[in-house]
């Protein structure tokens, strides 16, 4: 009897290992996991990447339901009927420079989709558009568009960021956030379009792009910055305000931008904007260029100086004016003088640099 109850004890031990053996491995190939793409997988409604060089087809190879993500190779597009989430030190790619792709957010009600960027995480989309597949915008209201959280790295050049959700998004948060924005559109979003939160300026770059949305703000930056938020030829338009600075934001520049100067909004904020513009001083003498001499402007108390290149021209940032909440203090115009070799004044002129860069597109001075 007692060793037909030791045998009944290792069979019961047995079938437990078993058991036990088979419950890990349906765990490690559930569906949404891979075996392929360990890194990419599907949990609580969220499409997980943690793996470093991720594409859209690599999504849908782990993944593996069409219902819940879908890559068409032919046509280079991804749906999506999920959350995405990079995390860790996840990396996903979108487009490149010889082929644009296209993410659609299958989106229902107001932010049940979402594109999120964790610290140590990256994102870069090139020549692509993000987007969603219901294409509707309700003006003020938080509408079909998918939200943007990126507390990571996002790079995006000559793409497009449609229909989000501006009103839940923080498209860069945190002084985590890095990235760059170039030749990028953010529109038909309702909210806000480029929507900042307690950012380090000092880690963005924005230039070259356009921010419009049929809600309420083309720039909306809420908290202070270690550094200020510098913005380059962009355009900026919201139906309330084209720019919008809350709660403490710090000092936003603006060079060369499109923007109304009266459209702006300040609420519990202390910041300020700087608004300037890249002035082109020609220097000739005769008819010909002037390499090698020095081009020296006062500017808001702060003298610049830049040496003309093999052309004769001379790149100077000036500022234009300062908007407080409240007041708006007015620099320009400004007297550009030319030193020869750094030494004496050989010549001055007054210049509105604003109508020089809009009309002339550069200054020309004559040394006599």
């Amino acid at each position: 009897m007692q060793k037909n109850g030791n045998q009944l004890r290792w069979v019961t031990l047995a079938i437990v290992i078993a058991a036990l053996v088979t419950v890990a491995l349906i765990m490690a190939r559930r569906p949404g996991r891979s075996e392929d793409f360990p890194d990419i997988y599907l949990k609580d409604g969220r499409i997980v990447v943690s793996m470093r060089g991720a594409r859209l087809a690599d999504i849908d190879r782990a993944i593996n339901d069409p219902n819940v993500f879908r890559y068409d190779e032919n046509e280079h597009r991804a749906q999506a009927s999920a959350h995405l989430l990079i995390t860790g030190k996840g990396s996903l790619a979108i487009g490149s420079e010889e082929q644009g792709e296209t993410l659609e957010f299958d989106t229902n009600v107001c932010g049940d989709a979402s594109l999120g960027i964790d610290p140590d995480a990256s994102l870069t989309v090139m020549n692509s558009e993000i987007l969603t597949t219901h294409r509707t915008i309700t003006s003020g209201l938080c509408t079909r568009g998918y939200t943007v959280r990126c507390e990571g790295t996002l790079t995006a050049r000559n793409s497009k960021f449609l229909y989000i959700s501006g009103n839940k998004s923080q498209f860069f948060s945190q002084g985590t956030a890095t990235g760059m924005l170039d030749n990028v559109v953010i529109a038909l979003s309702d909210g806000a379009s480029l929507r900042l939160v307690r950012v380090d300026g000092s880690r963005l770059a924005i230039r070259n792009s356009r921010f419009e949305t049929d809600g309420k703000y083309g720039l909306y930056i809420l908290g202070n910055t270690k550094k200020p938020v510098r913005i380059e030829n962009s355009s900026l338009h919201g139906t309330t305000a084209d720019v919008f600075l809350a709660w403490r934001s710090g000092e936003l520049v603006l060079v060369d931008c499109i923007f109304q100067k009266d459209h702006v909004r300040f609420e519990n904020s202390t910041g300020s904007i700087r608004v300037k513009w890249r002035a082109h001083v020609k220097v000739e003498k005769n008819g010909k260029p002037v390499p090698g001499v020095a081009v020296v402007v006062e500017d808001d108390g702060r003298t610049l100086t830049a040496p003309t290149d093999e052309n004769g021209l001379a790149l100077l940032e000036v500022t234009e004016q300062i908007i407080r909440d409240g007041s708006v203090t007015m620099v320009t115009p400004h007297v550009f003088r030319v030193t020869a070799d750094g030494a004496a004044l050989i010549h001055s002129e007054p210049v509105n640099v604003t109508d020089a860069v809009e009309s002339l597109g550069e200054i020309k001075l004559t040394i006599e």
